[in-house]
């Protein structure tokens, strides 16, 4: 049964139903920040300067309304603190471990506050980035966004918010960021940015690790859907077409990454997201997976965005030899580390995978991969990440438990995409192959 739509879910319908219209004068003002701090050797902006960009963004009369156009103000403050050294060790684009420490001997910055009507959505966030590194770049200074909670150097906005447009199209994923944590099990993503386009920031819940990079390119389709102009319709869903897309170097990657058995066109129930501490200053809205057949949340993920993006699980018919069994033991061997570093806590993106044996109806087994949620004893829980080929009852993305002591090999992915692990699946291709 899908969910009840909300009052809030209803004012949204409105606003992306009408497809923003340019006639709506009722739309909401779009204001967006940025920062610009100065080194302490910096030539400081003075106030003829100012009053120059203030009359090149106020001419740009883009808005097709009579009275509203897009403004400017900018405030010049000497009390203010860069972020620190460790924070810019995370999100400092492009900023040097000399630069942050150069950052913290300075409190002047100059504070730009845009506002521009929703019907100049695009132009108006161009001009505005574009106005904001005319200054950082002319005075030495570092750009930090207020939305996406990042510095820049003058150089690093140029090629990730300036390039971020193909011809009058926005590439969102450049605009925006994605943070994912863990809660309890699972993670949670969230975007920040999407205030800059007038429109909500969108939230993914209670998804694996694993899933984390097939998460985070969903978020970004809906999102680059939702600016390019798709509708939310009544049942509170939206049409995604990749197709339909405008054609954009983004468009053009997605498709080529797309794998076998992906759908051209899937709806995506959207709903209310429980805002927490952290999230952004912004009315934000939940992916969610109710319109998807599935027992749990986690099959419906596995459904939705095997849908949209394909999906191949192939099956492997070979006998083990010496050289597999071999492998497998020193996979067995490693497997008391890999308990203890599990039980002491991963890192955020690093996640364990086991090959467990599951017996078929007909009594024999299919070997399948398990991702590790709890390791306890001899007992491990997981999330099935296999769709099974010979199990009826059970699907990818079930919640499973296995032994330790039937493990047959594991797969662990680090935090920067490195791997190490299945050993055996390498041997197995090979012998698969001949």
């Amino acid at each position: 049964m899908l969910p009840k739509i909300s009052k809030f879910v209803f004012l949204l319908v409105l606003l992306l139903s009408n497809g923003l219209s340019k006639a709506d004068d009722n739309a909401q003002d779009i204001m967006y920040r940025t920062i610009v701090y100065f080194y302490p050797s910096s030539h400081v902006v003075n106030n003829k300067t100012l009053e120059k960009y203030k009359r090149e963004i106020e001419k740009h009369n883009l808005s097709t309304t009579n009275t509203d156009k897009a403004s400017i103000t900018m405030q010049l403050v000497s009390d203010i603190q860069a972020p620190d050294i460790e924070y810019l060790s995370y999100y400092g684009r492009g900023i040097t471990k000399k630069q942050s420490e150069e950052l913290q001997g300075t409190k002047l910055a100059l504070i730009i506050d845009c506002t521009y009507p929703m019907d100049m959505q695009i132009d108006g966030l161009k001009l505005s980035n574009q106005i904001a590194y005319d200054i950082a770049k002319s005075h030495n200074g570092a750009l930090w966004d207020t939305e996406t909670r990042e510095l820049f150097t003058p150089v690093a906005w140029e090629n990730k918010r300036l390039s971020a447009w193909d011809i009058d199209t926005p590439i969102v994923e450049k605009h925006i960021v994605i943070h994912a944590y863990k809660t309890n099990e699972y993670v949670r993503a969230i975007t920040l940015g999407m205030a800059k386009f007038g429109m909500p920031d969108i939230v993914v819940n209670d998804f694996s690790w694993s899933l984390n990079r097939s998460v985070e390119s969903l978020i970004v389709l809906v999102s680059q859907s939702i600016v390019e102009g798709s509708r939310l319709s009544e049942d509170s869903s939206i049409e995604i077409s990749i197709d339909s897309l405008a054609e954009t170097n983004y468009k053009k990657r997605l498709q080529s990454s797309l794998i076998a058995n992906a759908r051209s066109e899937v709806d995506v129930l959207i709903g209310d997201a429980k805002w927490e501490e952290g999230d952004p200053d912004n009315y934000l809205i939940e992916i969610l997976f109710d319109n998807v057949a599935g027992e749990s949340v986690q099959i419906r993920q596995e459904v939705l965005l095997s849908s949209i993006f394909g999906w191949e699980d192939k099956v492997s018919y070979v006998k083990h030899n010496q050289l597999i069994e071999d492998a497998s033991m020193r996979a067995k061997s490693k497997l008391k580390g890999l308990k203890s570093d599990f039980n002491l806590g991963l890192e955020p993106g690093e996640f364990i995978q086991v090959k467990a044996p599951f017996t078929t109806p007909d009594d024999g087994v299919e070997w399948m991969w398990v991702e590790v949620m709890e390791w306890k004893g001899d007992k491990i829980k997981g999330l099935l990440k296999n769709q099974p080929k010979h199990i009826p009852e059970l699907k990818g993305g079930s919640v499973v438990t296995v032994k330790e002591s039937e493990i047959f090999d594991y797969f662990r992915i680090y935090p920067d995409g490195s791997s190490e692990g299945n050993e055996t699946g390498e041997l197995i291709l090979r012998y698969q192959m001949l």
